[in-house]
């Protein structure tokens, strides 16, 4: 789907991309063609259904190519995911159009008051992904009733004429993924545009929509980190590679040195990620043989995520001490695919906040 002159052809609009804080349109204009934020929806919506382990090599080589181009990628493709779980009547008015994306956050920072019309709901959002491109926005809720659902929490879709964008996505990485913040205030939602995405109703069913979620979005943006840090040790290689053979000898054996540290780094790295992707594999073939996601099979999952989150920056964050003054300028294409991986992987799925990380490498 997303050969290597295709990876070329995007690599040439990276700077644009960063610079305007969003995709260029030719570059949206082939993502739409392609139908690269519908791997996860049906063929009944214009998506591919894609199995999961094909859809993670697809959105590691769109991050491969560039972060923010992956980074989208795998986020509206993943949104597909709430196809399982939205009224059809809502599916079918927004995600068979051609230019679907999904933008949101699952926070729970609005408000949601019943009404006979629906409800009213108020609330401000960050980090919301594509917000400069999406077509629909979801963000949780919490339920403000006299009822029984007083309290609870659901996830709402809004049309973009009833959100207003803040364009605050001042990150050093990821620029032009257009994660801004979002404010909705006093917009009326109709009833069947509220969804559960922890109970789903498979109004739409597939294998991929009984995966567990929390696993299945780890993956997802591991890939995207994997893709990031792979490009990021081919352009290191390129660049060590260069000033071997134009450098003085005098400066042969730091360069040499650097490249050892490379090597190093990139064979642990390049382990972790084939753990990773024989963890998913595994569960994927799980699943679909009808057996059990047990605890064991979908810990591995997320434990493998993190250890090759962990292996990309730690062995990226190394490396770039020994990389020279180029590193430091913003405007160096290394410069940039570094700050988009530590920004990637800066996701809370990929945190290890409990140190179990450390502890399994090591058994």
């Amino acid at each position: 789907m997303i050969d290597l002159d295709m990876v070329s052809e995007v690599r040439k609009h990276s700077a644009a991309m960063e610079e305007n804080g969003r995709p260029t349109d030719e570059m949206l204009e082939y993502m739409y063609d392609e139908g690269l934020f519908k791997l996860f929806l049906p063929k009944a919506l214009g998506g591919s259904m894609t199995p999961l382990p094909e859809a993670l090599q697809t959105f590691e080589t769109a991050a491969y190519a560039d972060g923010s181009f992956g980074w989208l990628v795998q986020l509206g493709s993943g949104a597909g995911f709430f196809a399982a779980t939205l009224s059809p009547i809502a599916v079918e008015e927004f995600f068979t159009a051609r230019n679907f994306f999904i933008a949101g956050s699952d926070r729970p920072l609005g408000t949601a008051r019943k009404t006979d019309a629906g409800y009213i709901i108020s609330g401000s959002w960050p980090y919301a992904s594509g917000a400069l491109i999406a077509n629909l926005f979801t963000a949780t809720c919490r339920i403000v009733s006299d009822d029984e659902d007083d309290g609870a929490l659901y996830a709402f879709a809004f049309t973009p004429e009833q959100v207003t964008i803040e364009e605050d996505w001042n990150a050093f990485g990821m620029k032009a993924t257009g994660s801004h913040t979002i404010h909705v205030t006093e917009a009326i939602v109709p009833a069947y545009r509220r969804f559960d995405v922890a109970a789903p109703h498979f109004y739409y069913d597939h294998p991929a929509y009984h995966y567990p979620f929390l696993p299945f979005a780890s993956a997802n943006i591991a890939a995207t980190v994997i893709g990031v840090a792979r490009h990021f040790y081919e352009a290191a290689r390129r660049q060590i590679e260069s000033k071997l053979s134009t450098d003085k000898e005098v400066d042969e054996m730091r360069h040499r040195h650097t490249l050892d540290i490379l090597n190093a780094n990139e064979t642990s790295f390049m382990q972790a990620r084939q753990s990773y992707y024989d963890a998913v594999r595994t569960s994927w073939q799980t699943h679909m043989d009808g057996e059990v996601l047990d605890d064991e099979i979908l810990d591995a999952v997320s434990d493998h995520s993190k250890m090759v989150a962990h292996a990309a920056v730690s062995g990226a964050q190394q490396l770039y001490r020994h990389l020279g003054m180029d590193m430091i300028m913003e405007d160096n294409p290394l410069n940039r695919i570094y700050r988009d991986l530590l920004t990637a992987s800066q996701h809370g799925l990929l945190i290890d906040a409990e140190g179990r990380i450390e502890e399994i490498s090591t058994i």
